[in-house]
């Protein structure tokens, strides 16, 4: 995806208040709306135009946050504009790809059983349609960790459940919507619970204690409840269970 003369149109500039700035992307599709936001902060943040203090991606969006007393939103969008065009000549950048461990159902994935009957599904074909499609993190969440995944596979839209939980397992893979998240931590919740991974996306004794950020790539594999015990055993035990493959794309 590039932003070009033809296609610059499709943003939308709307107020947040007296100095706030939404640039929108909602015309795009949700990958696109992702990597614009990500690739558009990042260009604002190491080069920003005067008066800007703070930029915050959003699902399809970027906060701008400014000084109205330095600039306004007028010349704002306008420079916003003349970072966008850019992209049209540096279009290539690089993501992470996460492929991440999943023991699906039982104790693990205690909505699995409901999840296939209200989909139509038999769970073997939830498991099947959760696993072949490759996510884009979008936003992080409200728990430290937390990332919301978009890109399930549509037979799998589900409104999150009607009575959340007061207590969801750390680890435990929940889908509603076109979403998928993992608790990073016990807490309360309202998400379908499918599974849980062996894989911490928070821990404060590393060096970068957050898992993953906006922009990165996510699928799933399933493993039988001995694998995942194992990998498991291995993450308390502090070892780096997965890894990220860096690739390289178009925005």
């Amino acid at each position: 995806m590039k932003i070009n003369n033809q296609n610059i149109d499709k943003i939308d500039y709307m107020s947040a208040s007296d100095q706030g700035l939404i640039v929108s992307f909602a015309a795009f599709s949700d990958a696109d709306a992702i990597v614009l936001s990500r690739r558009l902060g990042e260009l604002l943040g190491a080069n920003p135009p005067h008066g800007l203090r703070d930029v915050i991606p959003g699902m399809n969006n970027l906060l701008i946050h400014y000084d109205s007393l330095v600039t306004s939103q007028q010349i704002l969008t306008n420079d916003v504009q003349a970072v966008m065009l850019k992209l049209d000549t540096d279009a290539s950048y690089e993501y992470r790809h996460w492929r991440l461990p999943v023991c699906y159902g039982g104790e693990y994935g205690e909505d699995l059983p409901e999840v296939a009957s209200r989909s139509g599904l038999t769970e073997d074909e939830v498991i099947t349609r959760h696993t072949r499609n490759t996510l884009t993190v979008a936003i992080m969440g409200f728990l430290p960790g937390l990332a919301y995944m978009k890109g399930v596979d549509d037979a799998l839209y589900l409104p999150r459940r009607s009575s959340p939980r007061q207590h969801v397992p750390a680890l435990s893979l929940g889908i509603a919507m076109d979403q998928t998240v993992i608790y990073p931590l016990a807490s309360p919740g309202g998400w379908n619970l499918i599974g849980r991974v062996p894989v911490r996306p928070f821990d404060s004794q590393r060096d970068d204690p957050v898992l993953f950020r906006a922009g990165d790539r996510v699928s799933f594999y399933a493993i039988d409840d001995d694998e995942y015990r194992r990998l498991d055993a291995a993450a308390l035990a502090g070892e780096a269970v997965i890894t990220p493959e860096l690739i390289k794309g178009d925005a």
